[in-house]
């Protein structure tokens, strides 16, 4: 019964603080809190006022601070003072159902494992969805286009739809920012040059500028994919209206990348 009520409890807490935690830490800090509960008004040799007031709350504040990793004395009082309310007008909802509700009367033992049974329910389905949520948003990394003698990091959008690629030598092709690409050095070679045609809204048969680079590499959050003599296309217009990436990455180039993985620089680092 503690169990299934910090549950509710904790969830409600994280709603009202607007605060980021996993649902591990939420399970096992109300298992935590539920089990010392459990034991402390059968622990010998520990005064009443402590078993029943002061140890539930020294219990409640510290499985708090653990679960939502609160450091200042100030905010743990003034969430245990939320969890309070809720459980005070919980306990009395719960109360008044068993109370007029003739069926709840009779089902109090079991009422518990049916919360408990929807509060997994709940969990599980709010899992998936986020999982879902992941799936239809935009997978944007890091990327760097290597110049001759620099280099630039930008953020790309890796765009499965993306399916350009130079006539000539069939490798794919992104799309980069052209204020973007203007800031390298040495690769506007007109023995680079690369025509690429595309297709588009309101433009059905278009040719963009285009040139091979000395290198992309791709953080891949493992560790760097690095593309040797990459072919990048100039685009006039963003390539995002709202300037969340500065590059639109073929995917192929995150699957056939040369291989080589090193440790991700830090921001700005040259190498």
């Amino acid at each position: 019964m503690n169990f299934v009520m910090n549950l509710y409890l904790y969830a409600l807490l994280t709603k009202t603080l607007k605060r980021t935690v996993t649902r591990i830490r939420v399970w096992t800090g109300s298992a935590l809190g539920a089990v010392c509960c459990t034991l402390l008004p059968v622990m010998p040799g520990i005064p009443v006022f402590i078993k029943r007031f002061a140890g539930p709350m020294a219990v409640s504040m510290a499985v708090t601070a653990g679960i939502f990793r609160m450091k200042h004395v100030s905010s743990v009082v003034k969430a245990a003072g939320y969890l309070y309310v809720y459980a005070f007008v919980f306990g009395g909802m719960m109360k008044f159902l068993f109370l007029n509700i003739p069926f709840l009367h009779r089902a109090q033992g079991s009422i518990w494992y049916i919360l408990g049974a929807g509060m997994l329910g709940y969990q599980v389905t709010a899992w998936w969805l986020a999982q879902l949520k992941k799936r239809k948003e935009p997978v944007i990394c890091r990327v760097r286009i290597c110049g001759c003698g620099n280099g630039i990091w930008l953020k790309a959008l890796i765009d499965t739809g993306n399916s350009l690629r130079e006539p000539v030598s069939g490798k794919p092709v992104s799309v980069v920012d052209a204020d973007i690409f203007g800031r390298l050095n040495g690769v506007r070679l007109p023995e680079k040059l690369k025509v690429i045609p595309y297709r588009s809204i309101g433009r059905e048969n278009g040719m963009m500028e285009g040139y091979e680079v000395p290198e992309i590499i791709i953080d891949s959050g493992e560790g760097l994919l690095r593309q040797q003599k990459a072919v990048v296309g100039i685009s006039r217009t963003k390539v995002s209206a709202d300037g969340r990436y500065q590059m639109i990455l073929h995917p192929d180039l995150c699957g056939k990348a040369s291989g080589e993985r090193t440790d991700v620089p830090a921001e700005g680092q040259e190498r």
